[in-house]
């Protein structure tokens, strides 16, 4: 009587568990739906640690990790799906994205290569490994990823500003190339500084001051604390005959202020007073 009086017990406790535990995954699936990616991962971990093999509740934690920019914790969370061969493409992506994030450059190519030996056209791919291979310095394989994923996607602004920045990089036969990917991403979001920093930087290397200096200015004018503006245009200033090195030091003044350190070389080097 007493084993049976036990076993039913026993029984009650784990119904009740398993209640408890879908009613925590249900709760969590709510959060992360309505956005409150913070909350939802308190619940994931909680439905996690109940079962640890439960890989929609990691997957689910590691884009609400990614929402939250807690990029190791999703990249664990990605790798372990991959090592089980679960969902895997979206987790190779959901990785690549961590890795862009923790500057894990290589990491994001190798895991977007996978993807793209499954899959050719898939252009968050593309552009995740675009992007990396600007960041590596690799610009003619940026250009060519870049590309397709403007070709399916000619209103991405992003794309248009990475393929610019690796047009940039490739030398001065390419800089008309990269004015007009930042004109077009101008065109598409006339508020994205950096599309105008960008272009800035392109006239800068090319000895254009004034014309680079008429660039920051719209930059700053969007993000006046925009700290590598401001000191690049004290740079320009410095090389322009319109200009005074105490204006270029007033620029370099005030970005030192926000933490640029290039800025506080330039102080030390060319502003005395």
């Amino acid at each position: 009587m007493n084993s049976l009086k036990t076993l039913l017990s026993l029984m009650v406790f784990l119904a009740l568990t398993a209640c408890g535990m879908e009613a925590t995954q249900e709760e969590a699936d709510i959060l992360f739906g309505e956005g409150d990616f913070k909350a939802a991962v308190v619940k994931y971990d909680i439905v996690v640690k109940l079962e640890p093999n439960n890989a929609a509740a990691i997957f689910n934690r590691g884009l609400s990790r990614v929402k939250t920019e807690d990029y190791e914790g999703a990249y664990d969370d990605f790798t372990y799906l991959i090592r089980g061969n679960i969902n895997l493409k979206k987790a190779l992506l959901g990785r690549a994205k961590c890795s862009y994030e923790l500057q894990l450059y290589k990491g994001v190519i190798m895991d977007i290569n996978k993807v793209l030996s499954q899959d050719p056209e898939n252009i968050e791919g593309l552009e995740l490994r675009g992007n990396a291979y600007v960041k590596l310095f690799k610009h003619g394989y940026a250009i060519l990823d870049l590309t397709k994923v403007i070709t399916a996607q000619p209103e991405n602004v992003l794309a248009y500003v990475n393929r610019g920045a690796a047009y940039a990089r490739a030398g001065p036969m390419s800089q008309s190339r990269a004015i007009k990917d930042f004109d077009k991403a101008i065109k598409l979001d006339p508020k994205l500084a950096v599309a105008y920093f960008n272009k800035g930087a392109v006239y800068f290397f090319s000895e254009y001051w004034d014309g680079a200096i008429e660039v920051f200015n719209q930059a700053l004018a969007i993000d006046p604390e925009y700290a590598e503006a401001i000191t690049r245009r004290g740079m320009a200033k410095q090389n322009s005959p319109k200009y005074t090195i105490a204006e270029a030091c007033t620029d370099f003044k005030k970005a030192a202020k926000l933490d640029d350190e290039l800025a506080a070389e330039y102080i030390k080097e060319f502003c005395k007073n």
